[in-house]
């Protein structure tokens, strides 16, 4: 029976139970089809008026227009399910040459978000905005609405089954299929083609991927809810690069342009944007092989990156694209002028060979200099050192020392070089036990090992160890071996971006720049309210704010002590906390989600907290409404600490594990653990994710609440 039709009814023990029926009388309850709920409405009504009101004007004037007002305001659906960059994925980029038209032009780019993609065109022909910056398939429906600018990328439509089924190769089969297209897509359109042509097609309109995730439509057939779906074939073609679930047939369109959109009437934008693209032009569905050096990029306008997706270098968290080798190189891109575009390169894959073949133009992820690697590239100066450390946890006692290590327990992964370091302490005569763990695990894992009393102690460079101690309390670096150094690499016959790399490092290194972002990622943060609100403490209720917080839980429909919880745990009633990323505020929201959701930066505590509400709010709509009350609300914590995206991937690891896609505790939040490890996230769409933060932190909320629940 379609998931989508019905509601499922876990078992509840008893405590689960009365948890349920409390969370029933403070939120609203999922309805058991896929109408959303009128309280989910509601709240997504509100949110969207206060987007409205931050943009707090319409106009459909054409450039002058534009240019009197300094501004270019670019309409595009929220952003949570980008995911990190991919190569083909025709969106990377997007809102980086809009940014770069913009700049061009001398004007400010404005970002106007939607919800869904299907309020995008309205919105643009209400005078909301000036162009729709995403990946528009150019059909003659739309041509009678907007105009489009000169195609970014070309696609066709192809049939997608589940991995095992048959290719569909004719369209007379696809009437013994139940399939399904998005609202207001281009698929749309042309499923009501086929079947004005094929009367006995049929298939089901879904707003489950209002905001174009891909993904969700691959979901819904993957997951047995129907047989298939469309997809523009260079979008799966990107998904197959770490999806091995669905299969492609046929092609169920011509091959079609996809563009931006504007006004009919708004010619010299048109022409405007039209004559920078062609200066600029991005095509998605090729690889740019180029070998030249750094007066050639920047006629292109661009500088390619290659990297690692990794904690250190480059990683998604709460949608945000974050990492030290990340901000270090954007910072030398804006310098001159330049869009930083990103290659991640796969496990499986030397970076250096990517570079040399022209894949992109530097290799920047924390790549150590070697003799072998010099005989290759050509390194900068160093920018980071880093040394193997000695670590343990407390109450164990430190290693201070290599002598330390006598009578303990070292685990190492023998796959990693700090095995070779361990047999070298065991030549030279150290007593202690050097073992292998029972599964091929990580450096971190094995480091949150070590946190979690589960391992005596490791070897582990100091740049992980410092990001694993600013999760991990108790962990102690003890003694340090011999440095290495980092630096990036580039072609040997690019030398003008050799020099100029070497420049912008030489007067970085050590400055107020670079030690805030080398800060940012590596070093502890000071642990301010450590012990403050472990018990209740206040005589009038659970916190100083709960007069704020239960007005909010009534509107958006939360029991008020729910959010309490999640309070303490973001912040511990401080109310200028802010966290390494730049999350501020009660409940540590993001600068760029709060002004997505149209509240103004520096906030105040009343708006702070109703920032995080409404994202609360926000993350829970994206989860299906057939999903159980409480399950929704783990899976929303979840997404709110971590990352939409990531609760997503977390879920197609569940279901390909043959764990419940729709449990959390016991099933998702396994799967998310493992995102930490590179057999995982290398195949993902949103990449490595930190799993321990999501996995305690809804655990952390939920035991609190249940305190909460028992006290009142």
């Amino acid at each position: 029976m379609n998931r989508l039709l019905t509601s499922r009814i876990p078992y509840c023990s008893f405590f689960y139970c009365l948890l349920a029926l409390a969370l029933l009388l403070g939120l609203s309850a999922c309805s058991p089809n896929d109408e959303p709920d009128a309280s989910a409405s509601a709240s997504s009504q509100a949110a969207n008026a206060r987007t409205a009101a931050f943009s707090n004007y319409t106009e459909t004037g054409d450039w002058p227009a534009i240019k009197k007002r300094g501004v270019l305001r670019l309409l595009v659906p929220r952003r949570e399910y980008t995911g990190l960059p991919r190569t083909g994925m025709p969106t990377d980029g997007f809102r980086d040459l809009a940014e770069a038209f913009a700049r061009d032009n001398g004007l400010r780019a404005e970002w106007i978000v939607k919800d869904s993609l299907a309020e995008l065109l309205p919105a643009l022909q209400q005078g909301e905005g000036d162009l729709v910056v995403n990946h528009l398939t150019r059909t003659a429906e739309r041509e009678l609405q907007v105009a489009f600018s000169l195609p970014l990328s070309r696609a066709t439509e192809r049939v997608v089954t589940a991995g095992g089924a048959k290719p569909v190769d004719s369209v007379e089969q696809l009437a013994e299929l139940s399939l399904v297209v998005p609202k207001g897509s281009s698929y749309q359109q042309t499923m009501q083609r086929l079947v004005a042509e094929n009367p006995a097609l049929r298939f089901d309109i879904t707003e489950r991927t209002h905001d174009g995730n891909p993904d969700t439509l691959v979901d819904l057939v993957v997951s047995g809810d129907f047989d298939a779906t469309l997809l523009d074939g260079n979008v799966a073609e990107t998904l197959s690069q770490y999806r091995e679930d669905f299969t492609q047939g046929l092609s169920v369109s011509p091959m079609r342009p996809v563009a931006w959109a504007m006004r009919i009437d708004a010619e010299q934008l048109r022409s405007r944007l039209n004559r920078y693209l062609t200066r600029h032009t991005i095509d998605a569905s090729s690889i740019d092989h180029r070998t030249d050096d750094l007066p050639a990029m920047k006629d292109r306008g661009a500088i390619r990156m290659i990297t690692r997706n990794n904690p250190a270098s480059y990683f998604m968290w709460r949608g945000d694209l974050m990492g030290f080798e990340y901000d270090l190189l954007k910072k030398y891109a804006s310098e001159q002028g330049l869009r930083l575009e990103v290659e991640v390169a796969p496990p499986e894959i030397d970076p250096i060979d990517w570079l040399k073949a022209g894949r992109g133009d530097v290799v920047a992820a924390a790549m150590t200099v070697t003799p072998e690697r010099a005989e290759r590239v050509a390194f900068t100066r160093f920018y980071n050192k880093v040394a193997e450390q000695l670590v343990s946890a407390e109450p164990r006692p430190p290693l201070d020392k290599i002598a330390d290590i006598s009578g303990r327990t070292l685990v190492i992964n023998p796959q990693h070089a700090y095995w070779q370091s361990a047999e070298r302490f065991k030549a030279g005569g150290a007593d202690f036990t050097l073992r292998a763990p029972k599964e091929d695990l990580s450096s971190t894992e094995i480091l949150m090992g070590v946190a979690e009393g589960r391992f005596d102690a490791t070897i582990a460079d100091s740049h992980l160890v410092a990001i694993e101690q600013r999760f991990a309390e108790g962990l102690l670096a003890g003694a340090t071996l011999p440095e290495k150094e980092h630096a990036w690499a580039v072609r040997p016959d690019n030398p003008k971006l050799l020099a100029s790399l070497n420049e912008f490092l030489n007067r970085h290194y050590r400055g107020l720049f670079f030690n805030v972002t080398y800060n940012k990622y590596f070093k502890n943060d000071e642990r301010i309210g450590k012990y403050q609100g472990e018990r209740l403490t206040f005589a009038d209720g659970l916190s100083p704010y709960d007069d704020y917080v239960k007005p909010l839980g009534e509107t958006y429909q939360f029991d008020w002590r729910l959010i309490v919880a999640q309070m303490y745990q973001e912040s511990r009633f401080i109310p200028d906390a802010r966290s390494y990323a730049g999350a501020r505020g009660l409940l540590q929201v993001l600068p760029s989600t709060a002004e997505e959701l149209g509240y103004s930066i520096p906030f105040d505590e009343a708006s702070g907290i109703e920032a995080g509400v409404a994202y609360l709010n926000w993350t829970r709509d994206r989860f299906e409404s057939y999903l159980p009350l409480d399950e929704r609300l783990w899976f929303a914590l979840a997404a709110y600490n971590a990352g939409y995206g990531h609760v997503q991937d977390a879920r197609r690891l569940a279901r390909q594990k043959g764990w419940d896609p729709d449990v959390w505790f016991g099933n998702v939040e396994r799967a998310m653990l493992l995102l930490s490890r590179k057999e995982y996230y290398s195949k993902a769409r949103f990449g490595y994710v930190r799993g321990t933060e999501p996995v305690h932190y809804v655990r952390n909320i939920r035991d609190r609440y249940r305190g909460y629940l028992s006290a009142q």
